[in-house]
């Protein structure tokens, strides 16, 4: 436990005080403060993938709905943390005229979107904790992040000419507030079909990996 809350500590220094000390105005451009909103699912992935470690038997639908609040709060709220301080420290250490912030309807977007995709996240990785192993369930989404920052940094020397103009047409402010709205709606769909699937299976926990 104490390590678990020294190393939030030290994300949090590193993210919320060190990185926009450093980066100064360039933490307000949409993608990195997409980045911050994101990186919720960073915790919410691994501590879902235990999900039934934690869940005391007789499973029940109030401990399965109780078990993934609690998950998605910690992670989504510790990512909300980070962005606010971060928010704070940019303010504090290029003092302005007006207070820096992030256009509000972008903000909205991006909180939202890191809000449901936390929910989607969750309730997916209990799932295939529960079908396969809390070990499987990590593996799966490491893998789908590494794909995702492998594809974010190579993507501008590998994608045709065609891809790549279409991705920076889609990288505006405005674009990636309309695409937050949409796939805000996509994962809270995904989030309300996974809880359906949790609930139904309740009162079975996760199947042992296969020898």
């Amino acid at each position: 436990m104490a390590r678990q809350v020294l190393t939030l500590v030290i994300v949090l220094l590193i993210f919320g005080v060190l990185v926009p000390w450093y980066k100064g105005f360039t933490l307000l451009q949409p993608l990195i403060v997409m980045a911050y909103a994101m990186m919720a699912l960073l915790f919410v992935a691994p501590a879902a993938s235990e999900f039934w470690s934690a869940v005391a038997e007789p499973v029940s639908a109030g401990s399965v709905l109780a078990r993934i609040s609690s998950i998605v709060g910690y992670g989504w709220g510790f990512a909300m943390v980070m962005l606010a301080t971060a928010m704070v420290t940019l303010n504090v250490a290029y003092r302005s005229q007006r207070v820096l912030s992030p256009a509000w309807p972008f903000l909205a977007a991006a909180v939202l979107f890191s809000l449901t995709a936390s929910g989607a996240v969750a309730v997916v990785c209990a799932l295939l904790a529960r079908r396969f192993s809390a070990a499987m369930a990590k593996a799966v989404v490491r893998a789908f992040f590494l794909l995702t920052l492998f594809g974010l940094a190579f993507g501008s020397r590998l994608l045709p000419d065609a891809w790549q103009i279409f991705l920076a047409d889609h990288s505006t402010r405005r674009a990636i507030t309309s695409l937050a709205w949409q796939g805000s709606v996509v994962c809270a769909v995904l989030t309300l079909l996974g809880l359906l699937l949790l609930l139904r299976g309740s009162g079975t926990k996760s199947q042992p990996a296969a020898p």
